[in-house]
């Protein structure tokens, strides 16, 4: 028989409660070093481009996406206020940070896990080139931002180099990532280990949840339609008004949408750190 304290006779407040409490411990451990040891699959991974090594990419979206859930959670728990759009807006973020370390992390050999990094970091290095290469045109040849934009046209093409060590092309390794694939991609191999236990599909959960999410961190309102209560019925030819609401079971599904990759994020990059026998 089930006691209260097992999760399916848990309240919906109360497992907020505990999503709360292991967002705050995971800030713990995002709040210090967790070093790569040598010897590791990881460190060997590193050694692709040390100048933006893979496990700092991945240590780097596990800490982003523990940041947005803590946020989410403070509103919540902290100040006892439930916010109808912000929360998903940082659980779309938060849940590209875990799904961009998890796939670096989790891709099937170390030539596609490499070759995973360098595209993240040729993002990476490319979105930061664009910005100070608009700020040069908007401010002549002599800004200061035109250094800047050389030294990461440098990194570009070291990335490229570094992909060449391994048999990768060119544009093998300056094809951007895209997150909606990218994140089907990661929930595909979480259902393989971890099947949903009353069937449906996890791939086609996430991609639900992370359109919604999209379309509200976008400013579209039909995301939150299905939330609205009408407050004014107005005449056929007319609108009628209505209150966007967020209850805490919709806040839930966000903060378990993160929790899952988080949780797999931290497993993998603690099992994949440290040396093994």
């Amino acid at each position: 028989m089930a006691t209260p304290s097992e999760p399916d006779q848990l309240t919906t407040t109360q497992r907020l409660a505990q999503i709360a409490a292991q967002t705050e411990h995971w800030r713990t451990m995002t709040g210090q070093p967790r070093m790569v040891e040598p010897g590791s699959s990881l460190a060997a991974d590193d050694q692709i481009l040390p100048l933006l090594p893979p496990s700092y990419l991945i240590w780097h979206g596990i800490g982003h996406a523990v940041d947005h859930l803590g946020m989410s959670m403070n509103a919540l728990i902290e100040t006892n206020t439930s916010f109808p759009l912000a929360p998903q807006t940082l659980a779309r973020s938060g849940m590209v940070g875990a799904a961009h370390a998890l796939w670096i992390l989790d891709g099937p050999d170390r030539a596609e896990r490499q070759l995973r990094a360098l595209r993240m970091a040729h993002e990476e290095f490319r979105n930061e080139r664009t910005a100070y290469r608009e700020i040069v045109q908007i401010e002549g040849p002599n800004s200061g931002f035109a250094s800047l934009v050389a030294v990461r046209d440098e990194w570009i093409t070291r990335t490229i180099a570094a992909g060449a060590t391994i048999g990768k092309t060119e544009a093998q390794v300056t094809q951007r990532p895209e997150d909606t694939a990218l994140i089907d991609s990661v929930i595909k191999r979480y259902e393989h280990v971890k099947p949903p236990e009353e069937g449906g599909s996890l791939v086609g959960a996430y991609r639900l949840i992370w359109r919604m999410h999209s379309g509200v961190t976008h400013g579209f309102r039909w995301p939150v339609m299905y939330r609205t209560v009408i407050t004014q019925a107005l005449s056929d030819s007319e609108a009628a008004g209505g209150l966007v609401i967020n209850d805490e079971d919709q806040l839930m599904i966000s903060a378990i949408a993160m929790g899952l990759l988080i949780a797999r994020a931290f497993e993998l990059y603690d099992l994949r750190r440290v040396p093994h026998v």
